[in-house]
């Protein structure tokens, strides 16, 4: 298979979890202006936007990983913890805005942001160009956490 047909499918793959945790998350921007909201919070349309292009930043290190010439051994531990991190941020977006658990999605995010630091630590040696494509998502990733402590104290 080609590469840029894995890449395509790597990116659509990881836009489409989005998407779809989006949906069982159901009304996301009703939710999010009914809110009480910390100081700094983005306007809600902003969110999505910052997501997108997470998504294919994530989907863009995965490829990297799936194409890397390591072994086989390397390679399923990094797939195994970017598996682990997409289901953390899976899950996320269900609980705050679908279940309202904002405690709850607290320490779901808590562990997220854990869990990309060790996917960074890991991709690393494997392509440093794939741990880099994690930063602005840990970035986000921290930020997202103030917002939802933020929310869970305030709401």
């Amino acid at each position: 298979m080609r590469k840029w047909v894995v890449w395509l499918i790597s990116v659509v793959g990881i836009e489409l979890t989005g998407i779809i945790s989006g949906f069982f998350a159901g009304d996301i921007q009703s939710v999010y202006q009914q809110l009480q909201k910390p100081p700094l919070s983005p306007p809600g349309n902003i969110i999505g936007l910052v997501w997108t292009i997470l998504y294919a930043m994530m989907g863009t290190a995965l490829f990297l990983l799936i194409v890397s010439k390591v072994s086989k051994k390397m390679k399923a531990s990094a797939i195994t913890l970017f598996a682990i991190q997409q289901i953390l941020n899976f899950s996320w977006s269900i609980l705050f805005f679908g279940g309202n658990h904002y405690w709850v999605a607290s320490f779901v995010i808590i562990a997220l942001i854990t869990m990309i630091f060790f996917c960074m630590r890991v991709f690393y040696f494997i392509n440093k160009a794939a741990s880099f494509l994690f930063a602005p998502y840990l970035v986000w990733c921290f930020y997202a956490g103030y917002l939802c402590l933020g929310l869970a104290i305030l709401n």
